[in-house]
């Protein structure tokens, strides 16, 4: 996973030596095995790592959980934290949009803050092959031309933050299986599992038939139509 990382940061150049890179850590697998990587590359690399958490407090408790184990990681890793807070489900209820949505622009929101707070040059977000291939499908529903098809690009600017994805190269359950295998632990989501949420439909129920009615390779295909 650490190669396939480096090569991918590498060959797209999305990090110059030198960088401030701040890390988006959700407290779950990928984003966990990120900021692991980063850490562990940053002497190679010639970079220098912090990470952000915001606690959505769309999970009561587990939220507040979730924040606790990412600042007890950072500091274990020695890494610079910045938490914040927001309560995702009222900005979705006042700006009468879905929560998914207000979890997207309160998330980017923050790290725009965070990052200016500590200088950062760019912000990393886990990002997976797993993620792109379930972006490709759902834009294909809703009737995305080519831009659209393009899938999530390894670097883009959004709302003015510069937003790296390291790990897009790379399988959700490759991190999975590098965290398992160093002993490293993360929070799961219960939210992930809800296919009332399109995407998480797609997830676990359209993609798992497409791998095995159609194509076991759907999602390294999407991937590459990206």
């Amino acid at each position: 996973m650490l190669t396939r990382i480096q090569k991918t940061i590498l060959s797209q150049n999305l990090i110059r030596k030198g960088d401030h890179v701040l890390v988006a850590v959700s407290g779950g697998a990928d984003s966990v095995a990120l900021l692991h990587a980063l850490v562990r590359l940053s002497r190679r690399l010639g970079i220098r790592v912090s990470a952000a958490h915001l606690n959505h407090r769309i999970r009561g408790k587990a939220s507040d959980l979730d924040a606790a184990f990412v600042r007890t990681l950072a500091v274990r890793l020695k890494v610079p934290l910045i938490s914040g807070g927001t309560d995702v489900p009222r900005l979705a209820r006042k700006k009468r949009i879905s929560l998914e949505m207000a979890a997207r622009e309160a998330r980017y929101a923050f790290l725009a803050k965070a990052a200016a707070r500590v200088g950062a040059d760019c912000v990393a977000t886990a990002h997976t092959a797993d993620d792109q291939a379930e972006t490709i499908l759902l834009r294909l529903i809703r009737g995305a031309g080519a831009t659209g098809l393009a899938g999530i690009r390894h670097r883009a600017m959004i709302a003015g933050l510069q937003v790296i994805r390291p790990m897009l190269d790379v399988r959700k359950k490759e991190a999975v299986a590098w965290l398992r295998a160093h002993g490293e632990n993360w929070r799961e989501d219960a939210s992930n599992a809800d296919v009332e949420f399109q995407r998480n439909r797609v997830r676990h129920e359209v993609i798992p038939m497409l791998e095995m009615t159609l194509n076991p390779n759907v999602r390294k295909a999407l991937a590459q139509t990206a």
